[in-house]
């Protein structure tokens, strides 16, 4: 199919979304079937250099954590390359298009981030499935780890970010322009779940989780037409449960965290999240469920609207 041709298939109202249609800008644009392939490579590289990186003589688990951060660095760079030679598109164009709404769209993803999954752990705490452990000195904050939870929200940002550019990202703009809204959600949602299939303690709630969380993003970044909101929800996601609170994240331990929240000896899993951590609680699902319809809710009525007002 040629450019011009390409471009036709794209209806009137589509024109208007530079985010999901941003495609249309690439002198040589990608389809379904190569976009795909673009993000199995790419992540297929991340996972190959964390393995690698993993074997090096006397790596600790935190420092296993340091080499996955550094593992989805070079993504980025190999995204942009791609973009630019091959697709020759500005990069602004998967998702940085409005930098002076970004601000309000990272502080209102974090806010959200860190208020849910503070209330999945008020919800397990108070219904006696998991417990803060004290300190030595009888207190609670484990005020040494500071500097690490600092630089681990920078190292959240950088792998967060990565999965987004991929998921919510490049997928959605090599599918939905020619596939549809409906096969491009299919597409991230398989490919997010796919990427977290090996990870400890997967199980239906936990797949649930994926696939609830994966929608919600998808239609985030839909609504506000980028990705800022989506990468600082997911960074600060994986941040609070991590680093904050000391709880698995999708399977993957704690590593000096400022408070240790961990399973009483008589916990249920659907409220704890067993070995997958709270995201794989039916508490994280509800709430992810309800965010998800919203935010679903919000982006129709967004697109009705732009119909309506192009009459």
């Amino acid at each position: 199919m040629s450019d011009d041709s390409y471009r036709a298939t794209l209806a009137p109202d589509a024109r208007r979304d530079r985010f999901a249609y941003a495609m249309r800008e690439a002198a040589r644009p990608t389809g379904p079937l190569i976009g795909s392939i673009v993000v199995v490579v790419l992540f297929a590289s991340v996972m190959a250099t964390s393995i690698l990186l993993a074997l090096i003589p006397g790596v600790t688990a935190l420092g296993l954590t340091l080499v996955t951060t550094v593992a989805f660095l070079p993504l980025w760079f190999l995204l942009w390359l791609w973009l630019r030679l091959k697709e020759q598109r500005p990069f602004a164009s998967i998702g940085f298009r409005t930098p002076s709404r970004a601000p309000l769209q990272i502080a209102r993803g974090c806010a959200i981030a860190l208020g849910a999954m503070t209330l999945a752990v008020g919800i397990a705490v108070l219904t006696g499935n998991m417990e803060f452990l004290q300190t030595q000195d009888g207190g609670y904050a484990y005020w040494p780890a500071i500097g690490w939870v600092v630089v681990a929200l920078i190292g959240f940002t950088i792998q967060g970010g990565a999965e987004e550019l991929m998921s919510r990202g490049y997928l959605i703009q090599s599918w939905m322009p020619r596939a549809g809204l409906l096969a491009a959600m299919i597409a991230q949602t398989v490919f997010f779940t796919l990427a977290h299939s090996l990870n400890t303690g997967l199980n239906i709630m936990s797949v649930l989780s994926l696939v609830l969380v994966s929608l919600l993003l998808g239609f985030w970044a839909l609504s506000e037409g980028g990705l800022w909101g989506v990468i600082a929800f997911h960074a600060t996601w994986n941040w609070a449960q991590n680093s904050l609170f000391g709880v698995p994240v999708s399977g993957i331990p704690a590593q000096n965290s400022l408070y240790a929240v961990v399973e009483t000896t008589d916990a249920n899993p659907l409220v704890s999240g067993g070995l997958f951590g709270l995201e794989a609680s039916l508490i994280t699902v509800l709430m992810l469920a309800v965010m998800t319809a919203v935010t679903a809710a919000f982006w129709a009525r967004g697109r009705h609207n732009r119909a309506t007002a192009a009459r």
